[in-house]
């Protein structure tokens, strides 16, 4: 039987490059990972990856935990992130459907167990409180959507207050001053974030966002078709809508087809995240960019710095969002 000490002689290197080669492949030079390789084919080594885990204390394994991956935001996000955990020989293991406190606990729990080096959480409706003890008792944990005070150094999030003034200044600008909003749950940190400066600059240019003309919704497809009718229903003199994410746009839009309601002749709308989907619905949905693949990869090397023992010092800088104009908003005359 093959041992890592007849691959260290068939590839002429010492046990201590055979190991790195099987833990930390990104620390080993190209050519010697491909030596070292070469040998373990030649010999039909394979790892007993157990039993590696328990020697390194590691298990090259990157844990995420999200609330759903059916939506257009996820599944670009956890393909972000595989792949630069993957760039560096490590595996992604991913556990979805997780929202509540006492969900997040149980995702946080099976990471855990699978000895994950680090994780990455999606907080979902979590309160800061909990986020931080959870922060407190997991130095390994990096959580995304959200900063925690006191957390700086493991958080990574959007600038949502930027971006809700960007899509206020674009309504403005295009003359719209009877605008109604399709919020996310008031629960939600970043949908309060985004809602708050959005009414703030209507105000600060005198325009009222009255409070029956923001509904709450859920961010998802369903929600944004209901909340727009629920809307439209009670506030006809309506010219624009801002949904809080693009889900909710695409759900607003698939009412107004349905209402004969047509956009954006007689309702423009605005979205936010930037979503695949944006630009390939009819019309093209006018919204907010999340850079998505930024705040992955961000995630991401910050969890695998974790990973190895390193100490983050630095806060990390809010993600700045920008407005992609499309054909969903008109400009009134």
């Amino acid at each position: 039987m093959s041992t890592i000490h007849t691959v260290a002689a068939r590839a002429g290197v010492s046990s201590a490059t055979v190991s790195r080669v099987m833990n930390e492949p990104h620390k080993v030079r190209e050519a010697t990972r491909i030596k070292v390789e070469l040998a373990m084919r030649e010999l039909d080594f394979s790892r007993n990856s157990f039993a590696a885990s328990l020697a390194s204390r590691r298990s090259n394994c990157v844990g995420l935990v999200v609330s759903h991956l059916s939506s257009a935001f996820f599944a670009p996000l956890v393909n972000e992130i595989e792949e630069a955990v993957s760039a560096v020989g490590s595996y992604l293991i991913v556990t979805c459907g997780k929202n509540s406190e006492e969900e997040v606990a149980g995702g946080l729990q099976f990471m855990r167990q699978r000895r994950c080096d680090a994780i990455i959480l999606y907080p979902g409706q979590l309160s800061d409180q909990a986020l931080a003890e959870i922060l407190l008792g997991n130095p390994q944990v990096v959580v995304i959507h959200r900063t925690v005070p006191g957390f700086a150094t493991r958080c990574v999030q959007l600038d949502n207050h930027t971006g809700g003034r960007l899509a206020a200044e674009y309504l403005l600008r295009c003359g719209h001053h009877a605008i109604g909003v399709v919020a996310g749950p008031h629960s939600n940190p970043e949908s309060m974030q985004r809602l708050s400066t959005f009414r703030d600059t209507l105000q600060a240019a005198g325009v009222a966002l009255p409070t029956e003309r923001v509904i709450e919704g859920s961010f998802h497809f369903e929600s944004g078709r209901q909340c727009m009718a629920e809307l439209w229903t009670a506030q006809p003199a309506l010219t624009a809508v801002f949904c809080l994410n693009d889900q909710m746009a695409f759900g607003a839009l698939n009412y107004c087809r349905s209402a004969g309601i047509d956009v954006p002749s007689q309702l423009s709308l605005i979205g936010f995240d930037d979503v695949e989907y944006a630009d390939l619905i009819h019309p093209r949905l006018t919204t907010v960019h999340h850079p998505v693949a930024a705040l992955a990869r961000t995630a991401a090397q910050l969890a695998l710095r974790l990973a190895v023992g390193e100490s983050l010092t630095e806060p990390q800088d809010l993600l700045v969002p920008h407005l992609v104009v499309r054909d969903s908003v008109r400009t009134l005359s």
